[in-house]
């Protein structure tokens, strides 16, 4: 049976493993292409009216993409609806958040537009959540050695 070094080392990178960030969310129809609901966030003007898309987009969890809202803002707001719009696409590049969300963020509090991120703990687990099968803590012995983190051979 395996010291009790070897089983904090097993937990410790089992955490580092774990706390990897969430995955960003992605529009479900960016690989479909073109659809109907495309052609309705273009046309639709609570999309594209600065302060209130940002706020009907947080009310009703709708969301725009880049190109739907480059083509509305310049349907609705001319050469000046184009740059904004291609400024706003590039900060958000940049920032990850949009200009307005980043505005309500600020004035509101909330920032519903950020993914979550998980958090590791640094405090070790109670002793009965501790592995003790030695079978199950072989793989991870493994892979804690291609690591190349564990010097010694266990």
């Amino acid at each position: 049976m395996p010291g009790t070094d070897f089983v904090l080392r097993n937990q410790d990178y089992a955490r580092k493993l774990a706390a990897q960030p969430a995955p960003a969310a992605t529009d479900s129809n960016a690989d479909s292409g073109f659809s109907f609901g495309d052609l309705l966030d273009i046309v639709n003007p609570l999309q594209h009216i600065p302060v209130v898309s940002t706020i009907y987009r947080h009310l009703t969890g709708d969301g725009i993409g880049v190109g739907e809202k480059i083509a509305g803002d310049t349907l609705y707001g001319g050469l000046v609806g184009f740059l904004g719009s291609v400024g706003d696409a590039i900060f958000t590049q940049v920032t990850g958040k949009s200009v307005g969300d980043t505005a309500y963020a600020a004035l509101i509090g909330g920032d519903a537009g950020a993914p979550a991120t998980a958090v590791a703990s640094n405090e070790p687990p109670p002793p009965d959540e501790q592995i003790t099968n030695p079978g199950t803590m072989m793989p991870a012995l493994a892979a804690y050695r291609a690591s190349g983190q564990l010097a010694e051979a266990y």
